[in-house]
């Protein structure tokens, strides 16, 4: 079995623009369960433990999708927290920009899959990039940092991933690339 999603790959400028606003956070005294440069992303479609038989048909989707796809920009930057402030379990940045694009490929990606067959998760699709779990800011203010921009980039292919562990760590692989139009 292996553990899948679909996704967005962030530009290595822009890995290091998140590694900066990490830091930024370290420094006021947030403490967490630090991304690595590696795993930023902006997941899509998380798709859970599969057999590796199911891999020709997703890349079949997500082709599909690509095709009927241009490619886009978005933004990146501030700072949200899953569920609430008052209780942290994810610092993420946002995602803005050409969002009716964004929100178009993920519904097409979803349908596709769905159309396929797979469970696929149900919550609303909130688009952002994950940067610590398990933040600890007691009486920080953050109001500062909730509308940094950290840049902005072409959105140009859709990634499938595996998330592995290896030597304790989880490690998002990309196992295919597909580009979109334009």
């Amino acid at each position: 079995m292996m553990r899948l999603f679909i996704g967005i790959d962030i530009p290595d400028i822009l890995k290091h623009s998140l590694l900066t606003f990490q830091s930024e956070l370290k420094r006021l005294g947030i403490n967490g369960s630090w991304k690595s440069k590696d795993n930023f992303h902006i997941t899509l479609e998380f798709l859970g433990e599969l057999d590796a038989i199911v891999i020709p048909d997703i890349t079949d989707r997500m082709s599909i999708a690509a095709q009927h796809s241009q490619a886009f920009r978005l933004e990146i930057g501030g700072l949200g927290v899953f569920p609430s402030y008052k209780r942290p379990h994810t610092f993420w940045t946002a995602v803005g920009g050409n969002l009716p694009e964004l929100f178009r490929l993920r519904d097409e990606l979803h349908a596709l899959l769905a159309q396929k067959g797979l469970r696929l998760e149900d919550r609303k699709f909130k688009p952002h990039i994950t940067i610590a779990s398990r933040p600890n800011f007691n009486d920080i203010d953050l109001s500062s940092l909730k509308t940094k921009n950290l840049g902005e980039f072409t959105v140009n292919e859709v990634t499938l991933f595996e998330s592995v562990v290896l030597q304790g760590k989880r490690i998002y692989q990309p196992l295919n690339q597909l580009r979109l139009q334009g």
